[in-house]
């Protein structure tokens, strides 16, 4: 993706959340202590318009019930917004290149409020960290527009190479966390020998959707067993995801270019996804494409639809209700680095897609004025 699309790169022993949380700090003010008064609700004019410009690659966004929009820089800087004027919130160590410089697709990208932001104030966020050996998920407590109380919740390793670290963050109607974790770029030719590739073992996170309690610990009731973060396998570099009205987790994917004997270009994904399925990464590509020397899925199944040999490069993903903008209202809708805004209709055998506003790169969410709001590499727009 233009990050090009993130990803994390874990060990299976490496990535548990285990029991040295640090934390909150002592002089940290609770939740109610830090309630801000609601600013005014976004608007603008009808159509597309710009709602801020000169911002710094903001990768993710998400709404505060007070109509305040958080930010998430890619360089380590989270921004608050209030009637067009931005404040620092937090500030991470991080880093968005390779040593000497080299192209990486590491740095903030994952921005998420807890369900229960109107009385915990809790706001979250997924990085890598400066020494490029580890991926965080860090928590603060909003006061004042300011994070307070940082806690580290879940370290995960970051492996040496430069991509597919996925890393967006969203809470479910359950009110659980989820994240996206890339391949790694790790997934070797095929045959992969006795041991499934990442992707498909279950005891290695990398490219799977993990669920985790508010608090990093992993809940009891996950699908592959209560000491195992996994909700979703198989996949190659999960980078969008939402939830929509009834649940339903949908999730975009950033497809072959070359990795593992696929071809250079294409095959980028998005899934209708189930609780503890296991998708088709590195078995097969696209819609059901073999990568030799299998000759099959091995049982596997593929997305719901796929970009096939044109190249896309999905990233940031929403759910627009009803009273949204009429051309996505009731619809899942995806950025991509390639081509923009595409308005996703479910169907079979394959969902379909439509574009939208080329300028969707990064991020897209709905706001509290139903309008929907996205990202480029240096502007938030406003679509009503």
């Amino acid at each position: 993706m233009v990050l090009c699309a993130l990803t994390l790169v874990c060990t299976a022993s490496a990535c548990t959340t285990g029991g040295s949380h640090p934390a909150p700090a002592a002089s940290a003010p609770s939740g109610s202590d830090c309630a801000s008064p609601p600013v005014a609700p976004p608007s603008g004019p009808g159509g597309q318009s710009v709602f801020l410009a000169h911002v710094g690659f903001p990768v993710a966004i998400a709404w505060a019930p007070d109509n305040r929009l958080f930010i998430a820089e890619r360089a380590g800087t989270i921004e608050t917004d209030s009637d067009g004027r931005l404040k620092t919130f937090a500030k991470v160590p991080t880093v968005t290149t390779e040593p000497g410089g080299g192209y990486s697709e590491r740095g903030l990208v994952g921005l998420a409020l807890s369900p229960s932001f109107a009385t915990d104030r809790f706001v979250y966020a997924l990085y890598s960290t400066k020494d490029r050996a580890h991926t965080l998920i860090v928590r603060w407590t909003d006061c004042g527009g300011t994070g307070t109380g940082e806690r580290t919740l879940v370290t995960l390793p970051a492996g040496p190479d430069c991509c597919h670290k996925g890393g967006r963050l969203d809470f479910g109607p359950d009110g659980e966390l989820y994240v996206t974790i890339g391949d790694e770029h790790s997934v070797p030719p095929p045959p992969a020998g006795p041991t499934p590739p990442n992707p498909q073992n279950l005891a290695d996170p990398r490219g799977k959707v993990l669920r985790y309690n508010p608090d990093g610990s992993v809940p009891a009731d996950n699908p592959f067993g209560a000491a195992d973060p996994v909700f979703i396998a198989g996949l190659r570099n999960p980078f969008g995801i939402a939830f929509g009205r009834s649940g339903q987790l949908f999730v975009t994917v950033n497809g072959p270019t070359g990795d593992a004997g696929s071809p250079p270009t294409g095959y980028d994904t998005v899934d209708f996804v189930h609780e503890g399925a296991v998708y088709q990464w590195p078995y097969c590509y696209g819609y059901g494409h073999p990568i030799p020397p299998y000759s099959d899925c091995h049982g596997h199944p593929g997305p719901d639809w796929s970009s096939e040999k044109t190249t896309v490069i999905p990233t940031g993903a929403t759910w627009v209700d009803a009273q949204g903008p009429a051309a996505l209202a009731g619809h899942f809708v995806f950025c991509s680095d390639a081509k923009g805004l595409f308005v996703v209709t479910p169907g079979s055998p394959h969902a379909t897609v439509v574009p939208g506003p080329a300028q969707c790169h990064l991020d897209v969410k709905q706001g509290p004025d139903h309008a929907v709001y996205f990202t480029d590499e240096t502007t938030i727009y406003r679509l009503s």
